[in-house]
């Protein structure tokens, strides 16, 4: 069979602090004269940015607002308008300073902003056969696997060890508190049921949490489906190539595995001759008997009563002259 699915590798936007500075007056009826604003929120290394400087207090139309980043001069005008600032690399500080001149006085915010990144790794323990080389897909109320593998580094560029960090793992809003905690990189959780995905969040920190950085999956379980394969008597299984739905029988009698994807657990399977059942093995053995030739319908269900899992599959079998087909139960 053809590699169908590759592992599924999220590589998230990691997330880096950001750390913000006073202002250079004095706080105004309880409120800031200048904020700022700066999306994405988090960036990841050597990302864009923008930022905007906001205020409720001074009139920014009527002002002069400069903006700086590390020294350097990248936005001068009135209003809010917007500076679009690149980031550097893990660990990095990018200093960005607005100043903001209205009616003589001068207000002034800064901020640093430190990236980060970590990439989520999603394991599925789903169904399929032993030599599949794509990466299983999440099955309804099946077993799954999140690992983080964050890259978070001092200003110096050194990496922080993945075990000294601090992870909290949310399930929506709610904190999955026995998971989380230093070096807990590793969620082993159940999927939702079918049509209700559920969204982790990790937020991973130093544990002084000067540097952050944050990812989200979403967990949404996959459609179970069965293909089948014919089972050689010397060679096994023959997993390269999945039967069409329409087969010739090779000699007298040949034996099939059914195979069943993205099951959160093997099944139980049916198989039928012409719409009678009959075995109720992964494998099963037809068999041509009788003089003619002609054609019948081969074909096999699977399913699991308790999470409604449910697949089948079907093909048509030319046999030889004048011979019915039969099954035979290994």
């Amino acid at each position: 069979m053809k590699r169908a699915f590759a592992t599924l590798l999220l590589f998230i936007a990691g997330l880096g602090i950001m750390h913000f500075s006073h202002v250079s007056h004095a706080q105004i009826g309880g409120a800031e004269p200048l904020q700022l604003t700066m999306t994405p929120s988090y960036p990841r290394p050597y990302q864009q940015v923008i930022v905007i400087p906001q205020s409720s207090v001074i009139d920014l139309t009527s002002s002069t607002v400069v903006v700086t980043v590390d020294g350097r001069e990248v936005s001068r005008g009135s209003g809010a308008e917007a500076a679009y600032i690149t980031v550097g690399g893990p660990g990095t500080a990018t200093n960005v300073v607005v100043r903001a001149t209205s009616g003589g006085q001068t207000y002034t915010k800064s901020l640093t902003i430190r990236p980060a990144d970590v990439a989520l790794v999603v394991e599925s323990g789903s169904t399929s056969h032993p030599f599949y080389e794509g990466g299983s897909l999440i099955a309804s109320e099946g077993g799954v696997r999140l690992v983080a593998i964050p890259d978070i580094r001092t200003s110096a560029g050194t990496s922080v060890p993945a075990a000294n960090l601090v992870y909290t793992w949310r399930n929506g809003d709610q904190i999955l508190q026995s998971s989380s905690g230093i070096g807990k990189s590793v969620l082993s959780a159940v999927a939702p049921t079918k049509w209700r995905d559920a969204a982790i969040t990790l937020t991973v920190t130093t544990q002084d949490r000067s540097i952050v950085a944050e990812a989200t999956a979403s967990i949404a379980p996959a459609d179970p489906y069965l293909r089948v394969y014919r089972n050689d008597p010397l060679l096994g299984p023959l997993f390269g190539t999945a039967l069409p739905s329409d087969i010739l029988l090779n000699g007298d009698e040949e034996t099939f595995r059914a195979v069943p994807y993205f099951f959160s657990r093997k099944p139980a399977f049916t198989w039928e001759v012409d719409g009678i059942p009959s075995d109720s093995d992964e494998d099963v053995t037809v068999r041509a008997s009788g003089l003619g030739s002609g054609t019948a319908s081969l074909g096999v269900s699977a399913g699991l009563a308790d999470t409604f899992e449910t697949a089948t599959a079907g093909m048509s079998v030319t046999f030889g002259e004048g011979r019915s087909l039969g099954i035979f139960g290994l």
